[in-house]
This record gives structure tokens, C-alpha cells and sequence, in this order.
């Protein structure tokens, strides 16, 4: 059902951050590490591998995301995920958090952080936003 309906070749636009898990840094501008560490329960070699970043890099206290990077761009499809599901959670941020690292059926048995992880947030967006009756701004 997600793999279906992307890659349409147009840029999405999804709305601000909200950053309904603290991921980011309060002002958006940097990822937050040990926030993220925190959020999925792993530790920074697994973050590391899954995210294809060197693990002294998730040691520091922020990455700024105008780093180009893959790492950077599947942080920040987490965000975005995580902010989708927040708001289909109603406001819980341990739901939220549990639905992350959770196995899904939908996805194939991989957890939403697995999906974002290997470069595939886009479809997971999109079909979190036809579960909140909601569609993105095409640019």
C-alpha cells in the first residue's frame, strides 16, 4: 500500500516541523543526538550502521542540518513521521515513540524507523497524512 503512489518527480511540501519528539534543537536548525539516542532506545553504533554516519559524529551535542547528508535527510523524514504520528496519537509522545521503533505489518514487518532509516520516508509521510485526511502541498 506505501510503495505504490510516490516519486511523482515533484518536491513535497509538508508543512513546519513541530517537533513533537524533541529531535531537533528548540530553534530547528541542528539535530539533537542524544535526543534521538533517547527517543529510539539504541545505541549510537546501531544508530550509527542504520544511518550510514561515523558514531563519533552522534557523540556531539548537535549536527547542523545544513550538512548535507543522507544521515541528515533520514533524521529529518523521522521528524516529520514522528510529527504525523504525534498527531494521529492525539499529543502522545510515548505512543509515538513506540510506534517508531515498532514492527509494522503495513511496512512489512519493519518498524517506521527502519523505513526512514534506509531512505524510504516519503511513501510512510504521505500514507500518514491519508490516515489524518490531510495531503501535501505539491511545489
Amino acid at each position: 500500500m506505501l510503495q505504490s503512489s510516490y516519486r511523482t518527480g515533484r518536491a513535497q511540501d509538508y508543512g513546519a516541523f513541530t517537533n513533537a519528539l524533541g529531535i531537533l534543537s528548540a530553534d530547528k536548525k541542528s539535530i539533537l543526538p542524544q535526543n534521538l539516542l533517547k527517543v529510539t532506545g539504541l545505541g549510537p553504533s546501531d544508530i550509527a550502521v542504520k544511518g550510514g554516519v561515523s558514531r563519533p559524529q552522534l557523540y556531539k551535542k548537535a549536527i547542523p542540518l545544513k550538512i548535507s547528508s543522507k544521515f541528515i535527510k533520514r533524521v529529518v523524514d523521522i521528524v516529520m513521521v514522528t510529527d504525523l504520528a504525534f498527531e494521529l496519537f492525539d499529543g502522545n509522545q510515548d505512543e509515538t515513540a513506540a510506534w517508531l521503533m515498532s514492527p509494522n505489518s503495513l511496512l512489512f514487518g519493519d518498524s517506521p524507523f527502519e523505513v526512514c532509516m534506509r531512505g524510504d520516508g516519503e511513501p510512510l509521510k504521505k500514507w500518514l497524512l491519508e490516515r489524518l485526511d490531510r495531503k501535501p502541498i505539491e511545489l
